[in-house]
């Protein structure tokens, strides 16, 4: 249980503005003291029920009496300036609060359930990654501007990887797509790979919905469906902004998915996320979308897929990022540049994405490297 929230019912008493805010910021610092990924508000019987999600699992830490409820909603939504009267529709919003010193930036949602308005915030400090480095990668204290390496280092890549990944930004244009489940970290990647590019002689932009960690010196872009101001809307503005790179918080149509492409082979550098199990289902997925074996071999510099997973170092448990790198490659292009109606088409573009370290290679190799407290140098 958590200290300083008590654990049963709490009294309908707190109705004053001030023990509302008091209590928004004791859930926000234990979010920060404990790095939870999440807080969930929800309905259950009796008042709602407060959790945090730690190392990617939910832990209930309090219960919020029917009647305080509502005002606490309605305090976290005025802050995310979300529309406290409405409750039946879901909405999107952002806020930053400044706690355990730390800041924090969160990402609101609230949508309607059968007993009630539920709100989830996504915890995303800046500087702070949900994927959270374990101890002997974090050598690097607080307040020190870490280098490129250094970044992706402290994030989890293996040299191997790094070197892909330099190469690819150093590069005028291209795609570079990250791949994997929901909460495996690709944004978290793709803002990791921005600090490695970001200077004064470049124009970065970012298209986001929303965006989760506010980023100096970059041009971050909230699409806004509610108004029809979509990804696709976003990126078509942007390359009247002259742009040098783009980021593309999700590509999540078949518009998107051909305008990111487009923009890749045009003389900008483009990094986007997709949901995609693997290497050969990112592909697979941006063929769907429209994106032919043409434009991917024309456009595609490294593919990254990623997971969280768990360790334990001394006794405490952390996830850390594990990646496997597919960067373009002959083989993988001529995969690619084939008769889609091949009866071999697929098997050959999977066969060209194997042959790099995989996902669990990269996780053995972590564990060893925990277990003998090195440092991230090589996968071999």
């Amino acid at each position: 249980m958590v200290s300083g929230i008590a654990s049963s019912t709490m009294s309908s008493q707190l109705t004053a503005d001030s023990a509302v805010e008091r209590l928004v910021q004791q859930l926000l610092e234990q979010c920060a003291v404990q790095q939870a990924s999440d807080l969930h508000i929800e309905p259950a019987q009796h008042g709602y029920r407060v959790r945090l999600r730690l190392l990617g699992s939910l832990q209930p830490i309090a219960h919020i009496s029917a009647q305080l409820a509502p005002r606490v909603l309605a305090h976290i939504k005025v802050l995310a300036q979300l529309d406290i009267t409405e409750r039946r529709l879901p909405q999107d919003g952002r806020c930053r609060f400044s706690v355990a010193g730390r800041t924090l930036d969160c990402r609101v949602n609230t949508t309607p359930t059968l007993n009630g308005e539920k709100l989830v915030m996504r915890m995303l400090g800046a500087g702070h990654t949900v994927n959270e480095p374990s101890e002997p990668y974090t050598e690097h204290s607080a307040g020190i501007e870490l280098t490129a390496q250094q970044r992706m280092q402290q994030a989890g890549l293996l040299s191997e990887q790094q070197q892909l990944l330099t190469t690819a930004l150093a590069q005028r244009e291209g795609l570079i797509l990250t791949t994997g489940p929901t909460g495996s970290g690709k944004t978290q990647t793709l803002y990791t790979l921005l600090h490695a590019l970001h200077d004064d002689s470049r124009n970065i932009s970012t298209v986001e919905d929303p965006v989760e960690v506010d980023l100096a010196g970059v041009n971050q872009i909230n699409v806004n469906p509610a108004v029809g101001f979509s990804f696709a809307q976003a990126l078509r503005a942007l390359m009247r902004q002259d742009p040098d790179v783009i980021m593309v918080g999700e590509i999540r149509d078949a518009e998107t998915a051909m305008m990111a492409c487009q923009a890749a082979q045009t003389g900008h550098l483009v990094l986007a996320t997709l949901h995609a199990s693997s290497p050969l289902s990112a592909l697979i997925r941006l063929q769907q979308l429209g994106v032919d074996g043409y434009q991917l071999a024309a456009s595609l510099l490294v593919l990254l897929n990623q997971r969280l997973v768990k360790v334990t170092h001394h006794g405490h448990t952390q996830r850390i990022g594990v990646y496997e790198a597919v960067a373009m490659h002959p083989p993988l292009r001529a995969a690619l540049l084939a008769n889609q109606h091949c009866a071999t088409y697929w098997q050959d573009i999977d066969a060209a994405c194997c042959g790099q370290t995989t996902l669990a290679e990269a996780e053995a190799w972590h564990r060893r490297a925990l277990e003998s407290c090195e440092v991230p140098a090589d996968a071999s």
